[in-house]
């Protein structure tokens, strides 16, 4: 269901004391696999990284999700997998939009360790591009494991609808690390008392599937009146990797439901670690105190430019932004995250919000 809401997958990482370099191509993940992807290259003459998920579409073909930065501003533009219908066997990745936008695309192979091809701007303009499966040093390379159970709510009935719970995620090296991305999927408290994905997946199953059997029963009476479709319940934890370069990871929790209804509902909670000191970055440790007049100024005229609006409700629900601390940083700025209906509608997806450290320098440490 995340590829429909183009939100999608589950990311931790595996760290090293000193992260090593590699010079030469990684092997892609097989075409089957759930996997994480980093491609570094050239978007014509620019330096770029991309942060890659793959997953499996309805069809059965891979899907990728993520999102990629320029080295010289490093602002995050999300990235999705729409349909190749040209028949050559291309992976095509559109910016993410409003069905009413213009967005970059960018069209090319994904094959022997690269993925190469023409990347069409949303002004028209077109220019090469050439990325390699590389982890340099101060990134990190991720192992990926993907988990799903479903249920059904009749057993006796070849066509009941059913509950599906899945969880997307990967093992890191590190105790800390592995700690602090199990804290974000489920909490500090529950962290503490699960200790590990295995566990929280496992016991977060339970009340899931109990609160469905109970709601289908109710809904499948002799006498009810019911949609099936609307009996196909869903819950998903995975995460996406947003920066990973530099010593510095960015990643976003996303959770997805559906119980009934027109659709589902999903958000993405982010948070970002400084791998070198191996600690969870906050407000606090990148400002100075009283920084948050300054802030809130820098992130409504970067909102105000994104939009190309002079007033913010001619768009958004809100005529001015909050820092609202579901943020993630990259070497160079800070984005905040909202989710849908917190400033804008459904319909409109998530906002983020970026800022360059470069318009922050009175207040930053």
């Amino acid at each position: 269901m995340k590829n429909t809401i183009i939100c999608l997958f589950l990311m931790l990482a595996t760290l090293a004391c000193k992260p090593k370099e590699t010079t030469s191509k990684e092997q892609l993940p097989d075409a089957k696999a759930f996997g994480y992807l980093h491609l570094v290259g050239k978007l014509g003459d620019a330096p770029l990284h991309m942060n890659l998920i793959q997953d499996q579409d309805y069809d059965g073909k891979p899907w990728y999700n993520g999102s990629y930065t320029i080295d010289e501003t490093q602002e995050p533009i999300s990235v999705y997998t729409v349909s190749d219908t040209t028949g050559q066997d291309l992976l095509i990745l559109d910016e993410m939009g409003t069905p009413d936008d213009k967005v970059g695309e960018f069209k090319g192979k994904l094959a022997d360790g690269s993925f190469t091809g023409t990347f069409t701007s949303k002004e028209g303009k077109e220019m090469p591009f050439v990325l390699d499966f590389i982890y340099p040093e101060g990134s990190l390379k991720f192992t990926t494991v993907r988990v799903e159970v479903s249920k059904k709510a009749d057993e006796k009935l070849k066509d009941s609808p059913k509950a599906t719970f899945r969880y997307e995620f990967v093992k890191p090296k590190q105790d800390w690390l592995r700690f602090a991305l199990l804290s974000e999927v489920v909490g500090d408290s529950l962290a503490k008392v699960y200790k590990t994905i295995e566990t929280a997946y496992i016991q977060e199953q339970k009340p899931f599937f109990e609160s469905y059997m109970e709601e289908a029963s109710a809904q499948m009476g002799e006498d009810s009146d019911f949609n099936s479709t609307f009996l196909n319940y869903e819950s998903e934890k995975s995460m996406d990797v947003l920066f990973n370069q530099d010593n510095l990871l960015s990643i976003a929790v996303v959770e997805y439901s559906y119980s009934g209804g027109a659709h589902g509902n999903y958000g993405s909670s982010c948070a970002s670690f400084d791998l070198t000191k191996q600690k969870k970055i906050t407000l606090e440790d990148l400002f100075k105190p009283g920084y948050e007049k300054t802030l809130t100024n820098a992130l409504n005229a970067a909102a105000k430019k994104k939009y190309g609006v002079k007033k913010l409700d001619e768009v958004l629900f809100v005529d001015k932004i909050e820092p609202n601390g579901n943020f993630f940083v990259t070497s160079k700025g800070i984005c905040f995250n909202y989710v849908p209906y917190e400033i804008a509608s459904y319909a409109q997806g998530e906002q983020r919000i970026y800022v360059p450290f470069a318009e922050l320098k009175g207040v930053l440490k």
